[in-house]
């Protein structure tokens, strides 16, 4: 156990304090439960550590409390050893719109090293250097050279979708790079690099845990040196470009621009998410969202999470959460509606990619086959990862629903009911008739008003027939309903893998855990 300190740059009225597990996990703890973790050296019995804390608290702690303390909150959860001496298991923590399925890559003697080597990209006059030449880079991109030339290179060159993928995995690579050495160059110790998935796509991450022991500037230039190292490929690119004159390269540098836009999304566990909990000073912002919108309702009073915020920083939550709850409820429940349409396209796309990919190597094109076989790959993942996320979520509500009713079995009984039936309307909107029933066409496009034009198509034959059964239970005619038109299904839109923390292939960084 490695007690850290005060949490610098903090957003709550009365900041935390933070301890580092064997384990890695970092968590906070309020200054009395912190200072009595300090003073439990082992040799101190609970009269002396009850004296030692007293004396740095300013109020009077006895015994009795120390020994409550250590017993219900510190041991619990791995502060202390327990009494016999044994160590607790620990458990660590699955926060929302975590990564998933880690495997470590690189150790973390190796990734110093390489943060070793990548560290004068930090120094002062580098970091401006370098802010001036993708300014400048851009310039020259949108409003001299333009992008349509690159386009036009890859789309007439398949082979070059293979030099593409590859360039996007290094860069990938390096974006944890940045990470790691803005860590490390602010005095912190990074961890391992490895891959994971997040959400649908497979991702690169880095732990930065130790990064919480830096200052508020220390933290953001963590967060923002992956796509630090981002922009700084982009200069590389450009010169090699100015070298070769290959206008696929251009290409490149249009992706790398759109990844960085994708990392600062601030809804996902993404660089922008971190920034912006960076800047507040509240680590774990997801972890706020159910008690900040119950604070919203009337009459409610504010939980202790809204409550111990400063007045700007409570704000600031309250908005994010406000969009992000807003976001999530309508891309899960896009998804979930849309599901049977995502699942034939996928599954119809799969079968013929299998097929053109397996004909090319028949006929010894080898460039054509790899592509395909680069294509499978990239389908199959991402459905994997679709099916993940749906088991996730409702292993969630089950295990929540079973957990919040735990000796309550009327109310166990209704949550399920309420879920089973939920279950049922779903699934009745899932099988409308055939014609409505159709993979996505060439014809749509995807767009935010569509999806909702699509989901009153899909739910029309759950609506029609409750509406049907309320009207007789209130003794008026049912309405006739409206022919519908086949149902239109939003276009799954493919965003380019961010490279992990937690960057989902950005930086998946373990938050601190609060204690009990």
């Amino acid at each position: 156990m490695e007690l850290i300190g005060e949490y610098q740059g903090s957003g709550f009225k009365d900041p935390p304090y933070l301890a580092r597990r064997g384990d890695g996990q970092v968590l906070q703890l309020p200054r009395l439960l912190y200072l009595v973790a300090a003073k439990a050296d082992g040799r101190r019995d609970y009269d002396e550590i009850a004296r030692a804390v007293s004396d740095d608290f300013g109020r009077g702690v006895s015994a009795d409390n120390v020994r409550v303390l250590a017993d219900t909150k510190l041991r619990p959860i791995g502060v202390l050893a327990a009494a016999d001496g044994s160590s607790p298991k620990l458990q660590r923590p699955n926060p929302l719109l975590s990564l998933n399925f880690r495997a470590a890559v690189v150790p973390p003697g190796l990734v110093n090293a390489i943060t070793t080597i990548f560290r004068p990209f930090f120094w002062p006059l580098v970091v401006a250097a370098a802010l001036v030449g993708f300014v400048a880079l851009d310039g020259w991109l949108f409003f001299v050279h333009g992008i349509s030339q690159g386009i036009r290179t890859l789309l007439n060159q398949p082979l070059f979708f293979l030099v593409l993928f590859a360039i996007v995995v290094v860069s990938a690579a390096i974006h944890e790079c940045g990470h790691a050495t803005g860590c490390r160059y602010g005095g912190a110790r990074p961890g391992v690099m490895g891959v994971g998935l997040y959400l649908v796509w497979p991702a690169f991450y880095t732990d930065v845990t130790d990064a919480y022991r830096l200052g508020k500037a220390g933290r953001l230039r963590t967060d923002l040196g992956g796509v630090y190292f981002n922009a700084l490929i982009m200069l590389a690119t450009l010169g090699i470009y100015l070298v070769t004159d290959l206008e696929v390269l251009i290409f490149v540098i249009l992706l790398l621009q759109f990844e960085m836009l994708h990392q600062f999304l601030p809804f996902l566990r993404l660089d922008g998410y971190y920034v912006i909990a960076d800047l507040t000073g509240v680590p774990d912002i997801f972890a706020r969202i159910r008690p900040v919108l119950a604070s919203l309702l009337p009459g409610r009073r504010p939980a202790r999470q809204v409550t111990e915020l400063k007045a700007w920083v409570r704000v600031v939550v309250t908005l994010w959460v406000f969009f992000t709850a807003a976001f999530l409820v309508y891309a899960y429940g896009m998804m979930l509606l849309h599901l049977p349409a995502i699942a034939t396209t996928a599954g119809l796309s799969f079968v013929a990619l299998l097929g053109r990919t397996a004909a090319a190597f028949q006929q010894s094109q080898i460039a054509a086959g790899a592509v395909g076989s680069l294509q499978v790959l990239l389908l199959g993942l991402p459905t994997f990862g679709l099916a993940f996320v749906l088991f996730s979520v409702i292993q969630r509500l089950v295990r929540l629903a079973w957990t919040r009713t735990r000796g309550r079995p009327f109310h166990r009984a209704t949550s399920f009911v309420v879920m089973g039936a939920a279950a049922s309307l779903l699934a009745l909107a899932w099988i409308p008739p055939q014609a409505q029933y159709r993979p996505i066409r060439p014809s749509d496009r995807g767009t935010v008003s569509e999806s909702f034009a699509n989901a009153s198509t899909v739910l029309a034959p759950v609506v029609s027939p409750l509406g049907t059964t309320l009207g007789r239970i209130v003794g008026s005619p049912p309405a006739s309903p409206a022919p519908s038109s086949p149902a239109t299904t939003a276009s799954p839109s493919s965003a380019a893998s961010p490279s992990p923390e937690t960057t989902p292939a950005g930086t998946a960084t373990p938050t601190p855990t609060a204690s009990p």
